[in-house]
């Protein structure tokens, strides 16, 4: 963790240098990774300005806040890159669920079952993927070779999305729009 402070039209107070430290080191907790943060403080006329831009692995955080002093503009800085910071670890969780059905369960999506008993029903987006454009009969043989159930794949004749899918009694079922 390494945390610069700068001045700019401030003298140099060791006071200021030393609570911005200490803020900013509390989000170590908060971040979990080992993080740089650049601390810009500077006097316009009456209004006190701090700056901050923190980088991590895969973050990078800038914030601004302006007040009559500069200690509060320290805490409102350090609280709005505590928030992005949360925000951002909150959509990294969201998106991280995404790909929890294995590839060898294609099939079961074909038929849409009922999860939570209440008419809801629960869509896993699996990957994605641009459909090659292959004839219905090399459709039907990377449908045999893959092993999978359901295959996308655009129809070189007419160049159209279609599917081949594997039915339950073992013939090949062909959707076309």
């Amino acid at each position: 963790m390494a945390i610069n402070v700068t001045f700019r039209q401030v003298e140099p107070n060791p006071t200021l240098r030393g609570y911005a430290i200490e803020k900013l080191s509390k989000l170590d907790k908060v971040i979990n990774q080992t993080f740089d943060a650049s601390v810009i403080l500077s006097i316009e006329k009456y209004r006190h300005i701090a700056e901050v831009l923190l980088t991590a692995k895969g973050i990078s955080v800038k914030a601004i806040e302006e007040t009559d002093d500069l200690f509060s503009a320290i805490d409102l800085v350090v609280d709005k890159v505590e928030k992005q910071v949360k925000k951002f670890r909150e959509k990294r969780k969201e998106h991280s669920n995404y790909g929890t059905v294995s590839r060898n369960r294609i099939g079961e999506l074909a038929e849409v079952e009922d999860v939570s008993g209440s008419g809801d029903i629960e869509l896993v987006r699996l990957n994605n993927c641009l459909p090659k454009p292959m004839t219905i009969d090399d459709a039907v043989k990377h449908l045999e070779f893959s092993g999978k159930d359901v295959l996308l794949f655009l129809n070189y004749e007419t160049n159209k999305y279609n599917v081949v899918c594997r039915l339950k009694d073992g013939r090949v079922g062909f959707i076309e729009p």
